[in-house]
């Protein structure tokens, strides 16, 4: 299994792009021309922060 997500802006560019291969250690992530492979602990601290910047109260 392979599961990968993107996030593109209007225009069709791709920001970001993160893929795993299933049991593959590492999850790769793109952020632009940038590429960081990242181990599962680093995944899990970064989705943990992504889900609590989604979490909060939108600006007033």
């Amino acid at each position: 299994m392979t599961a990968w997500t993107s996030v593109s802006t209007g225009a069709g560019e791709e920001i970001v792009r993160v893929d795993v291969e299933d049991g593959d250690p590492f999850a790769v992530m793109a952020l632009g021309r940038h590429t960081v492979v990242l181990t599962r602990d680093e995944c899990r601290r970064i989705a943990d922060a992504l889900r609590a910047a989604s979490r909060r109260s939108p600006p007033r």
